[in-house]
């Protein structure tokens, strides 16, 4: 008998790009679990959930209004809150307090419901960017609270903080029962892949796919960073609920560590490119590594990255492929 059989889950933003590959899995992982899709439609796409529309109820909600969120929240039995505004370092950089504000908000109206309505479970995806920029590597745990997040990223970074914080708070005053997991730099089929605010594998397979010659790469290369596909993020969301709701933060990231000079070589030669590659040291590289320390996700919810980065790296080109039918330029190839 899996955990979820029988289970009430909602999940938030659960149209996205994470959000939808978690409900595909759940909607696999129990055929008796009934699964609530609660989003506000302006990134997160139907389609993504097409395979499962007969298994999932679809909620319309501003999940910044309290109001919406209890109506979501009414009558789950897990929260698993995926929804969150997102980009890449430049937008990031741009708009440390829209960043900020929007996701505290999102996290404040979420609790708040969630409590209200008695929810017997609630996930919090925080992220890698609580910690500051030059933690240990492999990143423990215990620095999430250390110093002041990657400037790069300071407003997500103190938005995931504080929700990180208030939902302690909640289960110190209100004993919510709470799961906390921070990812590491996730990639795969359905990211966004506009110009601002995509991650850094989505804007160089986009570049790729462009024809861009040369192909301009933000920073010296030598920064470095372990990539998590999208589906090992998803279940680790999924072990993590299940195992480990004890209010206690745990990385979910790869053991796979990799140069950004490295990652668009690869990316290069998956994609068939002959384009050359140009370094804009103008650019900010963004923190110089960045990995985690995976043990206590092994230990603690059994969970380990399965995809390899050049393995991940293909099936998110041949979406990207198939889905833009973007061809590259005859004279690059």
């Amino acid at each position: 008998m899996s955990y979820w059989d029988d289970k009430k889950v909602l999940v938030t933003g659960g149209a996205g790009f994470v959000g939808s590959h978690l409900v595909e899995m759940l909607a696999g992982l129990s055929s008796k679990a009934e699964i609530t899709v609660a989003d506000d439609f302006s990134r997160g796409d139907k389609s993504h959930i097409a395979s499962v529309s007969g298994r999932v109820k679809i909620e319309q909600a501003d999940l910044t209004r309290v109001e919406d969120c209890r109506r979501v929240c009414r009558g789950q039995d897990v929260v698993l809150n995926l929804a969150a505004k997102v980009g890449g370092v430049g937008y990031n950089m741009k708009h440390p307090a829209t960043m900020f504000r929007e996701n505290s908000r999102l996290s404040t109206a979420m609790l708040k419901a969630a409590c209200d309505e008695k929810v017997g479970r609630f996930t919090v995806v925080s992220s890698a960017c609580v910690y500051r920029r030059h933690c240990t590597i492999p990143t423990p745990e215990t620095e999430g609270f250390e110093g002041w997040p990657e400037d790069t990223n300071e407003g997500y970074g103190w938005a995931k903080r504080m929700a990180e914080f208030e939902a302690t708070a909640y289960h110190k005053e209100f004993g919510l029962n709470v799961a906390i997991v921070r990812p590491y730099n996730c990639y795969g089929p359905r990211d966004h892949f506009g110009s601002e605010d995509s991650h850094v594998i989505a804007a160089l397979i986009r570049r790729v796919f462009d024809g861009e010659n040369p192909i301009r790469v933000w920073g010296d290369g030598t920064q470095t960073r372990a990539f998590l596909y999208v589906e090992d993020f998803a279940r680790g969301v999924l072990e993590a609920t299940e195992r480990y709701a004890e209010c206690d933060p745990i990385n979910l990231g790869s053991d796979e560590e990799v140069s950004i000079s490295d990652l668009i070589k690869m990316i290069v030669d998956i994609s068939g490119s002959k384009a050359p590659v140009e370094f804009d040291v103008s650019k900010p590289s963004g923190q110089p590594r960045r990995n985690c320390d995976t043990r206590k996700a092994k230990e603690k919810a059994g969970f380990e990255s399965r995809v390899s980065l050049r393995e991940g790296l293909k099936r998110t080109i041949d979406w990207y492929r198939t889905t833009y039918e973007t061809k590259l330029d005859s004279s690059l190839v």
